[in-house]
């Protein structure tokens, strides 16, 4: 007998909501090994260089915002 019909017997003795907790932990544990935590990286540093600096985003904003509102009162 290998290993995995070993733990596919030993798992079937589990009752339901412990089957679950041991799928669950499994996953977790798969997860973690597949998917090492990455640092968390600053968006001010990835998109710095991607806009001017004079590049003001609230009148952008403004503007976007009375177009829209134009745009439904011609509705």
């Amino acid at each position: 007998m290998n290993v995995l019909e070993e733990v596919t017997q030993l798992a079937e003795r589990l009752s339901p909501p412990e089957q679950l907790r041991l799928v669950e932990h499994l996953a977790k544990r798969l997860q973690a090994q597949s998917f090492p935590a990455r640092k968390l990286q600053s968006l001010r540093g990835t998109w710095k260089d991607k806009f001017p600096q004079d590049f003001d985003i609230d009148s952008d904003l403004r503007e976007i915002r009375e177009e829209w509102l134009k745009e439904l009162d011609e509705l």
